[in-house]
């Protein structure tokens, strides 16, 4: 196979992103306990709220992490946010212009 990592910056950016991919699959765990909580007949008690901070500590941390690929890349990361929530209103216009009367996720 071809040496495609060549510079610390390359390194970095090949870290972070397995760092953030570890973390979506933490996240996808948490979810997957809290889609099995109507099951145990605790859909808004103790072991939900217990697994709403979880999935809160691991957005954070994963957040965190696309702040650290940000700063890797020199892209601002509050106008990296901005930029997610314009591209959020144009997928959802284009939605609904191409599916007229379906909801949007």
């Amino acid at each position: 196979m071809a040496k495609m990592i060549f510079t610390e910056r390359d390194e970095a950016l090949a870290v972070l992103y397995m760092l953030l991919t570890r973390q979506m699959t933490r996240l996808a765990d948490c979810f997957q306990h809290t889609f099995r909580l109507h099951k145990r007949g605790d859909s808004d008690g103790k072991l939900f709220r217990g697994y709403k901070a979880y999935a809160q500590s691991e957005l954070a941390d994963a957040l965190w992490l696309i702040k650290r690929i940000c700063d890797v890349l020199g892209v601002d990361f509050n106008e990296t946010i901005e930029l997610g929530v314009l591209r959020d209103k144009e997928k959802r216009e284009e939605f609904l212009r191409r599916y007229p009367g379906e909801e949007w996720v």
